[in-house]
């Protein structure tokens, strides 16, 4: 049986983009144009090509900006899912706002395309400084997931699925080894940065090597290649930013083309005996 790859979509207007993270606050979202709807149609119209349904992971700002635009994502089969931002130079978290926000956001959500929501994503550093009661939180909420929005770039192998526990799982976006790093198979920058065929190459090889599905994530924005030229927070993310920008849609064409995509529900939540499966491969004890 071909193995259906996990594809997830963080929903983001230009200027949330990472290389305005610093310049750019959250207060400032609303004083800005708005095209994710533009973006948002443009994906959309790419994934219904090809028969490939993605995860949606989006902010609280969005659901409360965008309710028509995140029913229209639902009512093309697509997951939807909750997306924690913090601010990128946060030294200390506020665990009351993050509780009240999971549950907050989640029961929004819900309500705005009437299905449950049982996915979080939040950024690393987040996960890694609140681990120790996050979790707790995310299953007192109603999540059955977190998906990581990126890896840490140490020299250990990143497994797709990190820990299966209380039937919560944390997921991991899928990896390479660069020397003595990790880098994402799929994921926005990557897409663009590396020939097609290195990415189609790399895709392959985890597949065959583990037995498991490649777990890829990209960002809307990067469908928007008539956005605002504004500025970055330094020449060189402005450069990350913009580049190889017009072949994007193209390069995902190909992607979608030469591989099956679904939604993280559909590959590791309802497909139980492929996830009993990979249990089972990677040794795991399961109570």
């Amino acid at each position: 049986m071909a193995i259906i790859n996990a594809l997830t979509i963080n929903v983001e207007d230009y200027f949330q983009a990472p290389a305005f993270q610093y310049c750019i606050k959250e207060k400032d979202w609303s004083l800005l144009s708005p095209r994710i709807e533009y973006a948002v149609d443009k994906i959309l119209l790419l994934l219904n090509d090809h028969n490939v349904t993605a995860t949606f992971f989006v902010y609280g700002w969005t659901i409360i900006h965008f309710p028509s635009m995140l029913k229209k994502i639902a009512e093309q089969g697509h997951e939807l899912a909750y997306r924690h931002y913090s601010q990128p130079d946060t030294q200390h978290f506020n665990q009351r706002k993050i509780i009240e926000d999971l549950n907050r956001y989640k029961d929004l959500l819900s309500q705005v395309i009437g299905q449950r929501i049982i996915g979080y994503r939040s950024d690393t550093k987040l996960c890694c400084a609140t681990s120790a009661w996050l979790e707790d939180e995310l299953i007192l909420a109603g999540y059955e997931y977190s998906c990581a929005n990126r890896v840490r770039r140490v020299d250990v192998q990143a497994d797709p699925i990190e820990s299966v526990f209380r039937d919560f799982q944390h997921l991991n976006v899928s990896t390479h080894k660069v020397l003595t790093k990790r880098y994402e198979i799929i994921n926005t920058n990557s897409i663009r940065f590396r020939k097609y065929e290195s990415s189609r190459k790399l895709v392959r090889q985890f597949m065959e090597e583990t037995k498991t599905p490649v777990l890829g994530c990209i960002s809307t924005w990067v469908m928007d290649n008539q956005q605002p030229n504004i500025r970055a927070d330094n020449l060189f993310k402005k450069w990350l930013h913009d580049y190889q920008l017009r072949e994007t849609p193209l390069l995902l064409h190909q992607l979608f083309s030469d591989y099956s995509w679904q939604t993280i529900s559909d590959i590791y939540l309802r497909k139980v005996l492929q996830l009993n499966s990979i249990k089972k491969r990677k040794g795991r004890c399961v109570s």
